[in-house]
């Protein structure tokens, strides 16, 4: 049966196809959909980790089970999840796993500026990157092979403007069966492996055997198969024009220079080496398009050969984001600009009737010095509302408003940081900044954010999302931790809440605000 999905859905099929027993992930836009999809299937077992590094040393206990798991998770996702997957790659695992990372590339305007093929050529980890909804689908199959045949985690690299296009896929019903797979009793980090691969003569003795795993190997046998395997495609085209692409770039290439001869990777990391010789050889001139950072430019250059990609397409000062139209014009160097064209851009801002409104209300009345991090709660910093001063990375504003005014109590006193955080935040990482302030003695005031649901991403449930089903709330694990100054107020009651925050910053002392109201759009969703 075909059907119009989009990779999101196609990506999700492929993997209950493949026999996955159980995903994990954090919420984050593109590729939050995936396991969206998988909450449909019953047989599966879903679940919303505290945070990606946690959701991916779940899968990792899946796979030494002997069952397959997938993982997903947005480019910033795995910087939080590094430390989890480059202690797995090159270790022994069982079932497959695939950890789907969504880039934010692709369009205008984009989270950052990462890349995670970074990490999968950093850690040695195969990267699969379909081109369509089929692909998603078809691949992700391909992806556990590749894991449990060659012992490795594959990184399953989707973009934004992939992860919601649609086209049409072939769906087929399937018996669900889960796969099963036990090679390993034990797994060990490598610096374990080689401790014992240098420090021992008989390393492959039976008692030290499991201590080893040679990944070595694997991982030129791989580097074999990249030459012969159907995830990497040679099209025959005119030899004056060779096209290497990945991604969606590929078909916005294709629209352009039909006519070309196309080399299009889907297995992007470990490189056809043999191939992409023989194609560049075959053709007068070579370009290569690949959405993000030119990872795989530098690669093939690094071999020696002649290809041409950054210097027509630079990334930076902005990230690259490829159209048809920018293909054409920097190839061709025809000027086909259609900037009078473009749609306005207009700066979000949070829903009305937000609960988020009134701490912005407050900053801004009161011109309070604030720290914050992504999410609705950030969204105060943008310039139409400038209500926050700092913005970082998830769960950061406890520490560093906690750096800013410890520096300051010695040069500075009447500058001091109120650090603002979202409900998800504080249960993704925010709790740790939380004990490094009490820890370390901080004087700081904290305002907690809790419109009890992961909002931006579509209303995921926090830990306390549900608060007639939680038996854990945010004030009871900050008192649980030794703070005593506590406010829980409603974040409409804003003559309370702003006589609080006031007060609480004249106090040299730890306080904690909750400022509590349920989300508008997903009220105890």
């Amino acid at each position: 049966m075909k059907r119009l999905i989009t990779s999101n859905d196609a990506a999700a099929i492929g993997a209950y196809e493949s026999g996955i027993s159980f995903v994990s992930g954090y919420p984050g836009t593109p590729c939050t959909e995936i396991v969206t999809k998988l909450q449909e299937y019953k047989s599966i077992s879903c679940e919303w980790s505290t945070n990606e590094k946690v959701a991916l040393e779940v899968a990792i206990g899946t796979s030494l089970a002997g069952y397959r798991s997938l993982v997903v998770m947005k480019t910033l996702g795995l910087n939080v999840a590094a430390d989890a997957f480059t202690q797995l790659a090159g270790t022994p695992i069982n079932g497959g796993i695939v950890i789907v990372v969504a880039d934010d590339v692709g369009r205008i305007v984009g989270d950052d500026y990462q890349d995670c093929r970074n990490y999968g050529i950093m850690s040695g980890v195969p990267i699969i990157e379909p081109s369509n909804s089929q692909e998603a689908k078809d691949f992700m199959a391909m992806a556990f092979d590749i894991s449990e045949r060659y012992v490795t985690p594959v990184i399953f690299r989707l973009n934004s403007i992939l992860c919601k296009s649609k086209t049409v896929v072939n769906v087929e019903e399937k018996q669900f069966i889960p796969a099963f797979t036990k090679k390993f009793d034990k797994s060990y980090q490598k610096t374990i492996g080689n401790i014992v691969r240098f420090g021992f003569d008989n390393y492959w003795s039976d008692k030290l055997k499991d201590y080893w795993h040679d990944f070595k190997s694997k991982w030129e046998n791989l580097r074999s198969e990249a030459d012969n395997t159907s995830l990497n495609r040679f099209e025959q085209g005119d030899t004056n024009m060779g096209i290497i692409a990945t991604g969606v770039s590929y078909y916005y290439a294709k629209e352009v220079f039909p006519k070309a001869s196309f080399l299009k990777l889907g297995l992007v990391y470990p490189l056809p080496e043999e191939r992409i010789r023989k194609f560049v050889d075959m053709h007068h001139k070579v370009y290569i398009i690949e959405d993000g950072q030119p990872l795989l430019e530098k690669e093939i250059k690094s071999m020696g050969v002649n290809v041409e990609g950054e210097s027509l397409f630079p990334r930076f000062p902005y990230m690259l984001y490829f159209t048809p139209d920018i293909i054409e014009k920097n190839i061709l160097k025809n000027r086909n600009d259609m900037e009078g064209n473009r749609v306005p851009l207009r700066l979000p801002v949070n829903c009305i009737g937000c609960p988020h409104n009134s701490v912005n209300e407050i900053l801004i009345k009161h011109n309070i010095y604030a720290s914050s991090g992504i999410g609705c709660g950030g969204l105060g910093a943008l310039p139409h509302i400038g209500a926050i001063d700092i913005v970082k990375c998830m769960g950061s504003s406890f520490g560093i408003a906690h750096g800013f005014n410890k520096a300051n109590r010695q040069y500075n006193k009447a500058k001091r940081m109120v650090a603002i955080m979202g409900d998800g935040e504080f249960w993704h990482t925010g709790i740790n900044s939380l004990l490094n302030v009490i820890k370390n003695s901080g004087s700081l005031t904290l305002i907690i954010e809790d419109n009890m649901t992961i909002a931006m991403t579509g209303g995921q449930p926090t830990i306390t999302s549900k608060p007639e089903s939680s038996t854990i709330d945010i004030e009871t694990v900050c008192k649980a931790m030794g703070i005593c100054n506590i406010h829980v107020i409603d974040s409409k009651n804003v003559t309370l809440l702003e006589q609080t925050i006031l007060e609480e910053m004249k106090k040299e002392t730890l306080s904690v605000i909750i400022s509590r109201h349920p989300c508008m759009l997903f009220r105890y969703n």
